[in-house]
């Protein structure tokens, strides 16, 4: 009897060290991913879309609350523009990414977003060719938002109200990391130019490209 207690409490001990070590994420945040290509749209659109299209990306963590490398991060906007010879949806190979850091953070802040990504993200990143601080704007304003890095990139967003669209037969894609509860959302503006990434891009016009969510690292 006494050792069926022991071994019962062990297995308890190891049971809830392992829950405890993995409940709570480091880095909480808001997420928005704005795709080259539609994620929401009828089949036709999406096959036309897909073989030429799709392969680049903007990934935004705007940081709520976090620790990492023991420095905090609350309030911090990380940008990452993301690009690959073929669909990202297939292409994991090819990726390059120019990482865009909140110029509010410190330089300790910086190293600590530095070493988050390259442990977290560095399949969703693949070759990182360059990490520099930039100004970040992130504002929301009920289901809108609109970010801008300096002089490189804007994005203004407007997520759909639902949680699910009326038909999500229709949704195409993932998103690129994991989000909770991802909404589709359609950009109205999305332009990016730079010298870091061969690509550049103005869109020209509104188009359902857009995931937001939560994010936990």
């Amino acid at each position: 009897m006494k050792q069926v207690f022991i071994f019962t409490a062990l297995a308890v001990i190891l049971i809830s060290g392992s829950v405890f070590s993995t409940q709570i994420p480091t880095i909480q945040g808001e997420y928005i991913e704005a795709r080259s290509a539609s994620v929401y749209v009828g089949a036709c659109h999406y096959g036309s879309e897909y073989v030429e299209g799709g392969k680049e990306a903007t990934l935004i963590w705007n940081i709520n609350k976090g620790i990492w490398n023991d420095v905090q991060l609350d309030g911090l906007t990380v940008v990452a523009v993301v690009s690959a010879k073929d669909n990202l949806a297939i292409d994991t190979k090819t990726r390059r990414s120019a990482v865009y850091v909140d110029s509010k953070a410190t330089p300790e802040q910086h190293a600590a977003i530095s070493d988050m990504l390259s442990k977290k993200q560095v399949d969703v990143l693949g070759t990182v060719v360059t990490t520099q601080t930039a100004p970040i704007d992130y504002t929301k304003d009920g289901t809108k938002y609109d970010v801008s890095v300096g002089e490189v990139l804007q994005l203004s967003v407007n997520r759909f109200p639902c949680e699910h669209c009326t038909q999500p037969h229709q949704i195409w894609y993932e998103p690129l990391i994991e989000v909770q509860n991802p909404i589709v959302g359609k950009s109205e503006v999305y332009r990016y130019k730079d010298t870091h990434l061969p690509v550049n891009w103005q869109q020209g016009e509104t188009t359902n490209n857009v995931f937001v969510g939560k994010f936990s690292l």
